[in-house]
Parts: structure tokens; sequence; C-alpha cells
């Protein structure tokens, strides 16, 4: 009766989880409305490794990084945190935040091309999986189910779209073996902290930090809000998930993200929901929960 308690429990807090992640969408692109992608994107993820490190010393967890680990934690950093959010902030500068969120589950296609490259046999439902999703993007991004809408504008967005789900598998892949030893918090916190710290420069070199007095208390509380409930609490969230349900479950409701993103967006920020969009939503989602079930039998067969 606990056991099944504790599991329910788990299971509300992934919905809550999920909400905070595909809440980032909509509400970062008002924000984005006044403040340049870059210096968004290294700002918020400063914040959210301050209270990623706040949050390792109320647990009293150590805060140091051992030398020999240094240059992993910034290689990883570059990729899953500067390159990464330098193409969400401006992929999302250029589309609907609905579009963003749906394209960003071709991060399980990815991964699955990932594991692939490192020796695992994907069966023929995982490389059909990859191509379906990639079919419901097209959708998606064309807008349209009786006419070719595809603009050089709209995919420049998706382009940028496409190279962060890249990115963000990378890193996840490429973090695996460091969240064993480490811990996959202070991984996240260390990551986040030099990633924000590599990109805020490369942002000043464009943009200003006076931009902040264009925000009003409404988008410096939205920017507030994405730096610390969708990066920092929905990582707690994620991480006690792992812990509780395993990594199948907790990816089975990351398939809900888009689902959110997209309800929030269209409910309270007017993001036009078009049947196209939908119809191609539906489909990158059935392709990535194809994928997904390709990885999970990949994974228990010995290589």
């Amino acid at each position: 009766m606990k056991e099944r308690s504790n599991r329910f429990t788990a299971d509300l807090m992934m919905l809550g989880t999920v909400m905070l992640m595909g809440s980032s969408y909509p509400f970062a692109k008002d924000v984005l409305g006044a403040m340049s992608p870059l210096l968004y994107s290294a700002s918020r993820y400063l914040v959210a490794a301050l209270f990623l490190f706040i949050v390792m010393a109320l647990m009293r967890r150590p805060l140091g990084l051992p030398r020999r680990d240094w240059v992993p934690m910034v290689v990883l950093a570059l990729i899953g945190v500067a390159l990464f959010q330098a193409c969400w902030g401006l992929a999302m500068a250029r589309t609907a935040p609905s579009v963003g969120s749906i394209v960003m589950t071709t991060t399980t296609a990815f991964s699955a091309i990932l594991a692939w490259l490192g020796g695992r046999r994907l069966s023929a439902t995982g490389w059909a999986g990859i191509a379906i999703a990639f079919a419901g993007v097209v959708l998606v991004v064309n807008n349209s189910l009786t006419h070719v809408t595809l603009a050089t504008d709209s995919l420049d967005g998706t382009f940028l779209w496409i190279l962060s789900a890249f990115a963000w598998a990378l890193y996840v892949d490429r973090c695996a073996p460091y969240n064993l030893c480490l811990g996959a918090l202070p991984v996240m916190a260390w990551t986040t902290l030099i990633g924000a710290l590599a990109l805020l420069p490369v942002s000043l070199l464009f943009d200003s930090l006076s931009e902040f007095a264009r925000l009003d208390d409404r988008l410096l509380s939205y920017w507030l809000y994405t730096a610390i409930f969708p990066v920092g609490v929905a990582f707690l969230g994620l991480t006690a998930g792992f812990d509780r349900l395993g990594v199948s479950r907790v990816m089975v409701y990351m398939y809900l993200i888009p689902v959110a993103g997209v309800g929030l967006s269209a409910a309270f920020f007017g993001d036009p929901l078009t049947v196209a969009r939908v119809a191609g939503g539906s489909i990158v989602l059935l392709g990535v929960i194809l994928t997904r079930v390709a990885l999970d039998r990949a994974a228990r067969v010995p290589v």
C-alpha cells in the first residue's frame, strides 16, 4: 500500500514537472519580444545555476568538482548549455512556441541515432520511428494539410530547433557516466554554470545589459520564472522521478511536454492551434514513442 502511494506521489510530481518544462515555451516567447535571445538564454541559465547550487548547499552536498572532471564538464557545458540554449533562444525568437515544443521531442530520435553510432543495434521499429517523427516535424512546420507553405524563414527556425534537440541528446548521452560517479545534480549545476558563463560574454558582443530596462514587471517576472522553475525545479523533479519510477517511465512523461507547451501557448498566449499542427504533433509523438520502445529493447540486448 505504501509503495503504491509513493508511486502515485511520484506520478503527480512528474505531471507537475512536465507542466513546468512545457511552460517555458510560451513564457519565453513573450520575454523575447523585448530581450535578445542570447542574452536571455545566458542570463536565465546563470540564475538557474545559482538556484541549483543553493539547493545543493541546503542538501549539504559537496559543491566542489574533482580536478579530473573539469575538462569533461566544460565540454558538456559547451554542448548541453551554451550551444543548446543559444539555438533554443534563437529558434524561439523566430517561430511559434508550439512549433518548438513539438520539434524538441525529436531529441529521442537523436538519442537513438547516437545509441546506434555507439554500437547498439536499432530495430526496424526504431528507424521507422525516427522517419515518422521527422515527417511529423515537416507537417508541423508546413502548417497546412492541403498546400506546401514552407518558407526560408520557417526552415531557419526549424533548423535551429533541430540543432538544439541534437545538442541536448548528445549532452544527455555523454552525461550518463558522470551522473553515476558524481551525481546528476552536481553535473547539472556545474554544466549549467559553466555554459551560462561561456554564453554570456558572447551575448554581450551583440547585446547590452541595458536590455533588462526594457522588461516591465510582468516580463521581468516571466524571465525569472523561466530561469528557476522550468530549469531548476523541473530538473529536481526529473532526478526524483528517475529514482522512484525509473528512466523508461519518466521518458513516457516527457512525451507530454509538447502537449503542455502547445496547450498553454494556445490557452494563455494566443498561439494559433491549427489542425495541421495538431496532426503533425501527433505524428511526431507516435514516432518518438516507437523510437523509445526500440531504444528500451536495444538496451536489454547485450552488445
